[in-house]
């Protein structure tokens, strides 16, 4: 490193020329005081006249800046102190109307500096129109009921709520909601609470006005009861068609009311179902007959299913050999008058009975209770299966004879009459 030379004449000079240089910097600061210009950050902007935008249903939704940036040429001394408090800016909303603006900031003059820019010079406002909005009050209910019991009837006092504000913020507004807690309830609600202001989102909208700010709401709390649900149908199927089974789903359905309006229900009515000349099944939700004072738990309607089939005639021919005889005294023998004669029974059955159906299903007998020796006509019955129509039989009656079994008895039959010969050539041989 190289030592300085502290006897060096030239280096002597130049530390003496660097003193007086300062001494008269200092001078001149201190006693001449230039002219400067400072540059002054985050000078507030104030808003005047926003109560005239009111007076013309209009309100202010946003300004650009809150803040300005200031410059001011003064002397140094004067210039140095300044705050951004000290400087009083703002902007003027009176005249202004609806939409986008752009308007000038103006700034009062300082005793001691002058104002020689600013940044930004305009403010961009956004102006909205003031609105106001009726709008119908909804209530969540938040839990659940005691067991046994569900929420009925809810009523609100008031049932809508004025709300007021920027028209592009109340627009906004999907819904109007209370909260009630109802969770182990059994017992009515009656309770005091706020309202918020959902967007379609659900999301909370804060920046509106609301009158009134809360809702009185009554909530019943009703008991729960499962009953049958009975089908009512009206009307009969086209000609020749019957109905042949009719289902309802679910059968059973859950009821609320009060205990004593629901205590002596056990069943609910469908509204009638017209089944009117109809031909073919039927399928369809149905409304049911509730009575006053009792409400269906859930919104799901039962459906029924009403079958209606074709009715298919037929004929079955019988011989008289394959009548039943009941009741026949045992010192009597039965005969037919025509043995030969057919019995034929015209009957009805759905479609599908119909096609199942044989002769053996049937049985054909007389009763000849309390009838003595002679001749007599006597009805035909018939056990058919189930579901199955008699139309006719024919004939319906029979000519049966009765003899004694005795009288028949003494005449030698044709076996007896054969044996009885060849004992005789026998014998005679």
């Amino acid at each position: 490193m190289k030592k300085v030379d502290l006897k060096n004449k030239n280096f002597t000079m130049k530390i003496i020329a660097a003193f007086f240089a300062f001494i008269m910097w200092t001078y001149v600061m201190s006693e001449v005081n230039p002219s400067i210009v400072k540059q002054i950050p985050n000078v507030k902007v104030d808003i005047l006249n926003e109560q005239s935008l009111e007076m013309n249903n209009l309100t202010l939704m946003d300004i650009s800046d809150e803040t300005i940036t200031v410059e001011v040429r003064g002397r140094r001394n004067d210039v140095i102190n300044i705050k951004p408090s000290d400087i009083i800016a703002k902007i003027d909303l009176k005249g202004y109307r609806y939409g986008i603006n752009k308007i000038p900031v103006k700034i009062s003059d300082l005793y001691n500096a002058k104002i020689v820019d600013s940044s930004p010079e305009l403010l961009t406002v956004n102006i909205d129109k003031l609105v106001e909005k009726q709008m119908a009050i909804s209530v969540d209910l938040l839990g659940e009921a005691a067991s046994g019991y569900a929420p009925g009837e809810i009523s609100l006092s008031p049932s809508e709520v004025l709300v007021k504000g920027p028209g592009s913020i109340v627009n906004n507004v999907d819904k109007v909601k209370a909260t009630v807690n109802i969770d182990g309830i059994k017992n009515d609600i009656k309770t005091t609470v706020p309202m918020k202001l959902l967007n379609s989102e659900k999301d909370e909208i804060s920046k509106l006005e609301k009158d009134p700010n809360t809702v009185d709401v009554q909530v019943s709390i009703l008991k729960l009861k499962e009953v049958d649900i009975e089908p009512v149908i009206n009307g009969n199927p086209l000609i020749n068609h019957e109905i042949t089974d009719i289902e309802i789903n679910p059968k059973t359905i859950t009821i609320k009311g009060r205990e004593d309006v629901i205590e002596g229900i056990d069943k609910i009515k469908t509204k009638p179902i017209d089944i009117s000349y109809e031909s073919e099944d039927l399928n369809e939700e149905v409304e049911l007959e509730l009575p006053e004072g009792v409400y269906l738990v859930g919104d799901k309607k039962p459906e029924i299913s009403v079958n209606i089939s074709e009715n298919k005639e037929n004929e079955f021919k019988f011989d008289k050999e394959e009548i039943k005889i009941n009741n026949l005294k045992d010192n009597l023998n039965l005969k037919f008058e025509d043995s030969k004669e057919k019995i034929i029974i015209a009957i009805t059955a759905i479609e599908d009975i119909m096609s199942k159906l044989e002769k053996k299903d049937f049985e054909l007998f007389i009763n000849v209770k309390d009838l003595s020796k002679g001749e007599h006509d006597v009805d035909i019955e018939v056990k058919t299966p189930e579901d199955v129509i008699i139309d006719n039989i024919t004939p319906k009656k029979i000519k049966i004879i009765l003899e004694d079994k005795e009288a028949e008895d003494t005449l030698p039959t044709e076996e007896e009459s054969i044996r009885d010969e060849n004992l005789e050539e026998e014998n005679v041989n």
